[in-house]
């Protein structure tokens, strides 16, 4: 039995979210159209095709490192509009590592788009309210 439409979209969100929580930037890049736009809160955090984000995420590395940056989701919307799905959605992330560990509001806007059968990122736009 196949699952909605909706139901896919959650899933291919929570596999994004949990490639990019262990790092595994392959893994990642397999949930994401050739076209993407991902643009995050902090200085450089924008990538424009999915070759770019490999790139941006190699420049953001001496920043990240040792941090490990995960969100905890509290609240998930989706509403599909045939190929095309909207994903709003809130949470608490957390930043730990490198003597911190400090918890912030994070919310996401997204646009997944139906490649064949599976539902890939077009639009990623996450951020955390002030500077962390």
């Amino acid at each position: 039995m196949r699952r909605s439409d909706e139901a896919e979209v959650r899933a291919a969100f929570a596999a994004f979210d949990a490639a990019l929580e262990v790092g595994d930037l392959d893994e990642a890049l397999g949930w994401c159209s050739d076209d993407i736009v991902f643009i995050g809160s902090g200085e450089g955090e924008e990538a424009v095709g999915r070759d770019a984000l490999p790139r941006m995420f190699a420049a953001l590395a001496p920043l990240s490192d040792g941090l490990q940056f995960s969100v905890a989701w509290e609240s998930v919307h989706v509403e599909v509009l045939g190929d095309v799905a909207v994903v709003l959605a809130w949470g608490q992330a957390r930043i730990a590592g490198r003597g911190r560990d400090d918890t912030l509001r994070y919310r996401l806007t997204g646009v997944l788009v139906r490649r064949g059968d599976r539902w890939l990122w077009r639009v990623y736009h996450g951020s955390e309210p002030g500077a962390w």
